[in-house]
Order: C-alpha cells, then structure tokens, then sequence
C-alpha cells in the first residue's frame, strides 16, 4: 500500500470515528421547570408532516432504557420527531436510574406535571400533532397527564407493556397499605415507609408520595383508558409475566384495542426488539 492509500484510509478513519453513531444521533436538550431544577430529553427532528412522538420511560429509569432507547431510534428512522423525556423524580439534571431503596420524594401529581410541561414544549416548538407512548409504569404516568385535561395537540396514546398494577400486591393488599399510610399522614406521622410496591420488595418513600401512587388499581387504570379523549392503543407481549393473566381480557372487554405480541416478554429484548418496533410503526399515521 502506497503512502498516498495510507493518508486517505487513515484520513476516512478519522471521519468515521466523528460521526455520531447511529443508536445516538439525537442530541440532549434541557430546560428548566417552574420548581427550579433542571429536566433533560434526548431531541430527535423529524419530517415536516408528521406528528411529534413523545416516548415515556417506565418506573424509576431513564430516556436511555433499552425498550425505550430503541424505540425512539426506530420512530427517528421513520422520520417523526422524537423526544424522549427523563422525569426528574425529584433530582435536577437526574440521568441514572434510581434503585428502590433510594428516597423517593416524589409524586404521581409531580410525573404527570412534568410530562404536561414537555407536552407543551412540542408545542411551543410549533408541533401541533403529538402522540404520546409509554413504556410500562410510564404508561400509567401519561394516564395521571391525560386525567388532567391534556392539551387539543394530544392526538394518539400508544401503550407498551401497560403496568398491571395488581399483579405484585393484589387489590386488597394495596387498600391495606393505602389505608396504613392514610393513617400516618393523619396523624403528622411523615417517617418513612419501607414497603413492597410494584416490583420494588423495598420502596423507600414518605407516607403521603407513596399515596399518589397507590391510588392507581386496576379498575382506575381500565375507566381512565375506556373514558379518555385521546385513542389509546396497547401493545403486549404474550410472555409477559409482570401482568395477571387476564389482563389482555380485562382490557379488550372495556374495548381497548389491544396488539399482542406472541413470545415477548414485557422489555421485548432480543429478537422481539423488532416485532416491537414494527407494532409501533403500524399504529401510527402513516409516512
């Protein structure tokens, strides 16, 4: 190999290392709530012509999850915008997930907060379609927003993995431990609480934070979804073990439309990454 081949290969090598990789090529924006603290969101933009999608993280993690990650490389691919929020939980400039045993401030009223602020960042931004797709918990999170008159620009909800909230702790365990912290914020006491929730054996978390959340069960879940405004679509995976069994049922019956996906587990890893992403291409407006 002349010297002339080697300058340019080496030349090549160097362009090849600047260029963004392709699992990265959003950039990181951040703005500032009216709390003070600092947000973040991986930005993606898109065609002019098709909606924005906002891409919600599940419980306790962060924009750079695997599910979520990949999903919002497949929406950019196609050509939407994309942003994909990380809630604060309480922490400015937050981007790690937190452990269960950490202290947890905040509240489903907080989520929901922060997600309508990122909604009308979209907006601000001149998007005036949205659709909105949750992962897990944060698809009970975007519920909570859509609960508190979510903006006209709102058009679609497309749920991934929908949270089964009683499949850890049944309906009677959780009104018991509701009732537990219902009467520790009665009486001023605000030591906290170290308890089984969701998927946490050990959530650690003030009486009256821990409450938001609980006031979340199954039946709430189904009435919010069948009475919403916006069309909410869900994707399942037929592996999935961190739902009852009767779940797709429950939400069929109350005429939700729901996508199985035979095989997947609630994370769709491995090969079922793809039947995901082309599940959630089908339900959105076309290109």
């Amino acid at each position: 190999m002349n010297r002339t081949h080697s300058l340019l290969l080496a030349a090549l090598a160097c362009l090849l290392v600047s260029l963004p990789s392709f699992a990265n090529h959003g950039r990181v924006v951040e703005a500032k709530l009216p709390s003070g603290k600092i947000v973040s969101a991986d930005f993606h933009g898109g065609k002019n012509g098709l909606p924005a999608v906002l891409v919600l993280h599940g419980f306790l993690q962060t924009h750079a999850f695997p599910t979520i990650a990949s999903t919002q490389d497949a929406l950019a691919t196609a050509g939407y915008t994309v942003l994909a929020p990380t809630l604060s939980l309480g922490i400015s400039r937050r981007n790690k997930s937190l452990s269960c045993e950490a202290v947890h401030l905040h509240t489903l009223d907080d989520d929901a907060a922060e997600i309508a602020f990122w909604v009308r960042w979209l907006v601000q931004k001149g998007h005036t379609r949205l659709i909105l797709v949750g992962h897990s918990f944060g698809n009970l999170q975007l519920l909570s927003y859509l609960d508190r008159n979510p903006l006209p620009a709102v058009k679609q909800v497309l749920m991934i993995s929908l949270t089964d909230v009683e499949v850890m702790q049944d309906g009677p365990q959780r009104a018991r431990l509701a009732q537990d912290l219902r009467n520790r914020v009665a009486r001023g006491d605000n030591a906290l609480a170290q308890v089984s929730f969701g998927h946490c054996k050990s959530y650690v978390s003030p009486p009256a934070a821990l409450l938001s959340y609980l006031t979340l069960s199954r039946r709430s879940i189904l009435d919010s979804i069948a009475k919403s405004a916006v069309p909410v679509e869900v994707i399942i995976g037929g592996k999935d073990d961190r739902m009852g069994a009767d779940w797709p049922e429950k939400l069929v019956s109350h005429g939700i439309a729901v996508r199985v996906i035979p095989g997947a587990s609630h994370f769709f890893d491995n090969q079922y990454e793809f039947d995901l992403q082309e599940a959630v291409l089908q339900a959105l407006p076309g290109r």
